[in-house]
C-alpha cells in the first residue's frame, strides 16, 4: 500500500517552492538507455517516435514507476537543433545504428554573426530569436533548399511536433506522473559557444566579450517569448533551460557574472514573471558561480547538476534559495552496485532533501551503458528512504 499523500505534480510544486513533499520525488533522464534496455537501436529510438514510445515505456513498467517524466523525444528531429546548435552525426546515417549521436566541434556562424542576428532589424524578439536558431537549424540539418523556404519548412515541421507532444503528455499524466517541462531549449548564450564553437568563442569572449554579452541579452528575451508560447501551447508550465557552456570549466566566475549571467537572469525573470518554473540544466562544475545565483527569485527556480558540481556543497550554499536536482553518478549506474546506488540515494535524500527542495535524478542522463538493477534502485529510493513523516 502506498504512504503517498500527493500527486506526483502537487510533489514537483511543492519542492519547486522549497516546501516539504510527501516524500521526494525523483525524475530520471532517459533516452540512450531505452534503446538498449528494450533491445531497439538508437537509430530507432531517434528517428521513429513509435519505437521511443515503446522503449521509454517499457522502462517506465518495468523499472519504475518514477514520479516526473523528462521529455527529451523530439517527434521530428529537426527539434535537435535547439538543444545541440551544431553539426550533429546520426546513428544510423554518419554512424553505425547502435552508436549514440556524436556532435561536431565546428563553427556554424561567424563572430560578426552576433551583431547580425542581434540588431538585423526584425520587428519582435521573438520573430529575432525564431530568425537565428531557424538560421542555425540551416546549416545543420542538410535542407534540400535554402533561404526562406527552408526555414519555413524547418519551422512547420516544429510546429507539427505540438499537438504529438500533447498526447504523449496524456498518456504520461493518466499514469499519475507529472510532465517535467514543455520545452527543453539551449540558452542563447551557451548556443553561441556552442555554434561558435569552443575555441572560437573563448577567443571572442576575450576580445569582444560586451558584444556577445549583448547579442544573448537581446536573443534572450524572444527565447522567454518562444518559451512561454510552447508552455500554453503543450499546457506545461515550466521550461528546461539548457546551459551547457556557462560552467567554470568553460569560463571564470569573472566572465560568468558579468557576461552570461544578466542574459541568464534576464532568461529566468522573463518565465517566473510569467508564472513558468524556469529549471536550468547546469552541465560541467558550477561551483564558483553558486554565489551569483542568489539574484535568482527564490522558490521560483531549479538546478539540475550532473555531477561535476559538489551537490551537498550546493545545498549549503543554494539551497534555501533554489531546488535542488541530481545527482546519481553515470559511473555509479554503470559500474557499481544497486547497494551502493541506494545508499547514495539515502544520502542524498537526507542531506540534500532534508527540509524539502530536491529532486532526486541521475548526474544528467542515465548512461546508455547503465545496469537496469541500478536504474531500477535509484528510482525505487524515493519509495524506500523518501518519506518526510
Amino acid at each position: 500500500m502506498s504512504n503517498d499523500t500527493m500527486t506526483a505534480e502537487q510533489r514537483l510544486r511543492t519542492v519547486v517552492e522549497l516546501g516539504v513533499p510527501d516524500r521526494a520525488p525523483v525524475a530520471p533522464m532517459i533516452y540512450y538507455f531505452a534503446a538498449f534496455y528494450a533491445n531497439i537501436t538508437v537509430h530507432e529510438l531517434w528517428s521513429d517516435p513509435k519505437k521511443y514510445e515503446f522503449a521509454i515505456r517499457k522502462c517506465f513498467r518495468e523499472l519504475g514507476p518514477w514520479d516526473i517524466y523528462y521529455p527529451i523525444n523530439p517527434i521530428n528531429p529537426t527539434a535537435y537543433v535547439f538543444i545541440l546548435p551544431m553539426k550533429v552525426k546520426y546513428p544510423g546515417i554518419d554512424l553505425p545504428p547502435d552508436n549514440i549521436c556524436q556532435v561536431m566541434e565546428e563553427a556554424i556562424m561567424t563572430a560578426d554573426e552576433y551583431r547580425e542576428f542581434s540588431d538585423n532589424g526584425v520587428p519582435t524578439a521573438f520573430l529575432k530569436y525564431l530568425n537565428f536558431m531557424l538560421t542555425l537549424a540551416c546549416r545543420v540539418q542538410r535542407e534540400p533548399v535554402k533561404g526562406l523556404v527552408a526555414k519555413v519548412g524547418i519551422l512547420r515541421r516544429l510546429l507539427k511536433q505540438i499537438p504529438a507532444w500533447r498526447e504523449e503528455f496524456k498518456w504520461w499524466q493518466a499514469q499519475g506522473v507529472a510532465i517535467q517541462h514543455g520545452l527543453c531549449a539551449e540558452a542563447p548564450f551557451d548556443t553561441f559557444s556552442m555554434s561558435r564553437g569552443v575555441v572560437d568563442f573563448s577567443y571572442d569572449l576575450m576580445e569582444e566579450p560586451e558584444v556577445l554579452a549583448k547579442a544573448a541579452s537581446i536573443l534572450s528575451d524572444g527565447y522567454v517569448g518562444v518559451g512561454r508560447f510552447f508552455s500554453r501551447c503543450t499546457g506545461v508550465p515550466r521550461v528546461l533551460v539548457f546551459c551547457h557552456r556557462t560552467s567554470n570549466d568553460f569560463m571564470s566566475p569573472k566572465h560568468f557574472s558579468e557576461y552570461a549571467l544578466p542574459a541568464l537572469k534576464k532568461i529566468v525573470n522573463g518565465f517566473v514573471s510569467a508564472g513558468i518554473t524556469p529549471i536550468l540544466h547546469c552541465d560541467g562544475d558550477w561551483g564558483k558561480n553558486l554565489d551569483y545565483l542568489h539574484e535568482f527569485p527564490k522558490a521560483k527556480v531549479v538546478l539540475q547538476f550532473d555531477g561535476r558540481t559538489d551537490i551537498f556543497r550546493a545545498k549549503e550554499v543554494i539551497g534555501d534559495h533554489c531546488c535542488i536536482f541530481g545527482d546519481v553518478p553515470a559511473t555509479m549506474l554503470a559500474f557499481g552496485g544497486k547497494e551502493e546506488v541506494s545508499d547514495y540515494c539515502k544520502k542524498l535524500i537526507e542531506a540534500v532533501g532534508r527540509d524539502g527542495g530536491f529532486i532526486l535524478g541521475a548526474g544528467c542522463e542515465i548512461p546508455p551503458n547503465a545496469r537496469p538493477e541500478n536504474v531500477k534502485a535509484m528510482i525505487d529510493a524515493v519509495k524506500r528512504f523518501g518519506y518526510y513523516a
